[in-house]
């Protein structure tokens, strides 16, 4: 019995030595506002990449493509034009970029202004238009002169999506836009902006070649001249991944 009870302080003394250190004293108890021991590895995400020259912009879809240079045949000069709209990354400089290194005249919106003309007649013979062929398009001058489209074409430059966050809902590309190119006539009662489901070029279109009348206020406005192109009907805006198969 004597020899079993030294067995089992032994035994003990040797756990205390083990699982303790070399102190005298037991640990004291930490105070409850004192430093923590060394914080755990902290995820780091990698350093942001350089970001190299700017290649492309696009706030509002077609602008680039419809207005500038769409009846160029020199094939150089016309990609050297959109890479000049693409590449300006100064919104303050926008307006006056320069498009053709030969000709400091040619700006961006001295390109806008003289090709929304050709937009401007799309709508001739069209029954349901009012005024319907040259001069009806979106804040269009008379008479007609070199700068009977700049007040649009000033407006188009400014190449951002403007939203109002009072409005709850957003059903019309380009809602503040609109008000401004219409003088008014058409108000804003969506947020503006443009979502998924929006047909743009169609809306843009209408804008260019007709202003107010080329949309049917019965029809929460809905535009009348049109592209012939389908709308995707596999896409939304609410549902992930909100785009269908790439076609």
């Amino acid at each position: 019995m004597k020899n079993l009870t030294k067995l089992s302080l032994g035994l003990a003394a040797a756990f205390l030595a083990s699982c303790g250190d070399d102190k005298a004293a037991p640990d004291a108890p930490k105070p409850i506002d004192a430093a923590p021991d060394a914080a755990p590895d902290a995820f780091m995400p990698p350093a942001a990449p350089t970001l190299g020259a700017q290649i492309d912009r696009m706030a509002r879809p077609a602008v680039n493509t419809a207005l500038v240079a769409p009846l160029e045949t020199n094939a150089t000069l016309k990609t050297a034009k959109k890479d000049a709209y693409n590449q300006a990354a100064v919104p303050g400089n926008w307006l006056l970029t320069q498009l053709d290194p030969a000709m400091a005249a040619v700006n961006v919106r001295a390109e806008f202004a003289r090709n929304i003309a050709f937009f401007d007649v799309l709508d001739t013979g069209m029954t349901n238009v009012t005024g319907a062929g040259c001069g009806n398009g979106a804040l269009y001058m008379s008479p007609p002169s070199p700068t009977s489209y700049g007040s649009l074409a000033t407006v188009l430059a400014d190449d951002e999506l403007y939203i109002d966050t009072t409005k709850g809902v957003c059903n019309f590309y380009l809602s503040l836009e609109v008000e401004v190119a219409t003088g008014g006539g058409v108000p804003h009662t969506s947020c503006g902006g443009r979502t998924l489901t929006m047909d743009v070029v169609d809306i843009s279109y209408s804008l260019l070649s007709a202003g107010t009348s080329g949309f049917d206020p019965t029809m929460a406005f809905k535009p009348k001249i049109i592209d012939g192109a389908d709308a995707h009907t596999d896409v939304s805006n609410d549902n992930f991944p909100f785009l269908g198969a790439p076609r």
